[in-house]
């Protein structure tokens, strides 16, 4: 993965989900987390899509939703039947080529190195080959 390791990949789509999700949440009326956004769309409380005043936006889509932040990097996450957020190899793809990390690898290291961080306490994996943030 260029000169990233897989781990340090998947670390920095952790920080950037971090820090888009609370760009977002703090901007939503009413928003305490992901899940309030996707519901409060479904609802039609809030449109499903929408530039914010920082310039970041989010994009609801069906149990998830997709984040993006000024500097353009991307974010998706799903929702699982608890509310947390969830995400898998091919989303961290994603967010990978929207900071122009193009993989010359497949999406098997990223996916070891979440297991690896499944093993230290930084991810945890709620059903195979989805991860979320622990306490999340």
């Amino acid at each position: 993965m260029d000169e990233w390791s897989a781990v340090e990949a998947v670390r920095s789509f952790v920080a950037a989900l971090r820090s888009t999700r609370d760009r977002v949440i703090a901007q939503v009326g009413g928003a305490h987390s992901v899940e309030d956004i996707v519901h409060m769309a479904h609802r039609r409380a809030i449109p499903r899509d929408a530039g914010l005043q920082d310039g970041t936006c989010y994009s609801v889509h069906g149990i998830g939703c997709w984040m993006a932040d000024p500097e353009g990097r991307e974010i998706d996450v799903d929702i699982d039947d608890d509310g947390h957020e969830i995400f898998d190899e091919w989303r961290i793809s994603r967010y990978l080529e929207s900071i122009s990390r193009k993989g010359s690898t497949s999406r098997d290291p990223i996916l070891m190195a979440c297991r690896e961080l499944v093993n230290s306490g930084e991810l945890t994996e709620p059903r195979r080959n989805w991860f979320r943030l622990p306490n999340s």
